[in-house]
Order: structure tokens, then C-alpha cells, then sequence
């Protein structure tokens, strides 16, 4: 499973500090969630404790939709959504083809497939496709992310937590060009620092959180 700790080894060549990494950000501007029209989370290793950790730390009154990207295989999304549904107080489940987006809901990303974002009609709902030519990840933060930027401009708070590689990064770009304010989780909390290093280093991140401040810092901005 994709969520499945690093081997220490790996864990330690990957997270090792960068020369010249970023310092964490320090943005003390108030948080509020109601300046948003959703918030969009991708991540890969070590992402199934990290979403945990973030979710159950919301309010049943949340006042916004989540989109969840986690690289994970088919086989597991639909268990995994229903572990954190039972868990937190919003709900949580694995994001069916024309699903609308609801304040409140988390829409998992089912594994071996895309999740797109469209607006009909006054509602945005999710489509669930399959992957094109090119596609390495599926689902794929950046495919989900880029979705979004022309449904929701600079409304998004887009958030990058553990994972390895890059995925993530040119969504956050599309999404950061139209004003959204982008998180990415700091490289001590992560199990793997590759997805938010590189949404850090590319300088597209807001604020550069540990694990343990994202979700109370979402539900505080209710």
C-alpha cells in the first residue's frame, strides 16, 4: 500500500535535510475557511495517517468540500474511505462518477482512476475517469488539481502532505497563479519529504505547516 511506511533507511536518505532547503514559512494572517470554495489535499506516503490526523480534526460543521488524492490501488480506497468516515465527524467516502461536492463531504480519489472537477448547472460534481497516455499516478494530485482551477479560480486551499516524488506541484502552479493559497507539510512530520519539498522549493507554498497544525488550523478558520 502506498500509505505504508518508508523502509528507515530509504526514509532517512529521502528526508535527509536539502542543502539550502526553505525555511518554514511563518504567514500569521488570519485562516478562513469561508474565504474558499474547497480545499483540495493530495498525498502518497505515509498519506493514509496524515489524512487521518487532519480529518478527525474537523468539525461536523465544516463549511467547505474536500477533495482527497491518495496514491492508494483500487482495491483499497473503498476501506480506507470508510475507516475515515467511521472516524471523523464530517463524511467520507470513496468519489463516485457525478458526485456533488457538498460542505462537509471528503470525496476520496478511487484508486486506479482519475477525479476530475466540473460545474453544471450551478453544481460542481466530480467525474470519475480513466487515466491518459502519460498519466504515471492514478489518481494523480495534479490531474485532480488542475481540474479544479477553472471551477473554482483562487477560491482553493490547496494543501501537499507526505509523499515521495512530485506529484502535486504543477496542480498547486495552475491553482497559485489564479490566487489560492497553498499549504505544504514541513519535512520533520513527513514520513516521506518529496511531494511538499517540492511545492516548497518550486516557492509555491503559503505556509509550511507540521502535520500536527494543519487540521486544527482548518477547523479554528470555521
Amino acid at each position: 500500500v502506498s500509505g505504508a511506511a518508508a523502509p528507515a533507511a530509504a526514509r532517512a536518505a529521502t528526508t535527509a535535510p536539502a542543502a539550502g532547503a526553505p525555511p518554514a514559512r511563518v504567514d500569521r494572517s488570519p485562516v478562513r475557511m469561508r474565504d474558499f470554495r474547497a480545499v483540495l489535499i493530495g498525498t502518497s506516503t505515509g498519506g493514509p495517517v496524515a489524512l487521518q490526523k487532519v480529518l478527525t480534526a474537523l468539525p461536523a460543521n465544516f463549511p467547505l468540500p474536500l477533495l482527497l488524492v491518495q496514491h492508494m490501488p483500487a482495491s483499497f480506497t473503498p476501506a480506507f474511505a470508510q475507516r475515515l468516515d467511521s472516524l471523523c465527524a464530517i463524511r467520507v467516502k470513496e468519489a463516485a462518477d457525478g458526485d456533488v461536492l457538498q460542505p462537509g463531504l471528503a470525496l476520496l480519489a478511487p484508486g486506479g482512476l482519475q477525479m476530475v472537477v466540473e460545474s453544471r448547472g450551478g453544481q460542481q460534481r466530480v467525474r470519475i475517469v480513466e487515466s491518459e497516455a502519460g498519466q504515471h499516478y492514478r489518481p494523480c494530485v495534479d490531474v485532480t488539481f488542475k481540474s479544479a482551477a477553472p471551477v473554482f479560480g483562487g477560491q482553493v486551499l490547496a494543501i501537499i502532505m507526505t509523499g515521495m516524488g512530485a506529484d502535486g506541484r504543477e496542480g498547486v502552479r495552475a491553482l497559485k497563479q489564479l490566487g489560492a493559497k497553498v499549504w505544504a507539510q514541513d519535512e520533520e512530520s513527513c514520513v516521506v519529504y518529496g511531494m511538499p519539498a517540492a511545492v516548497a522549493e518550486a516557492g509555491l507554498a503559503d505556509r509550511i505547516l507540521p502535520l500536527s497544525q494543519i487540521g486544527p488550523l482548518m477547523a479554528n478558520g470555521v
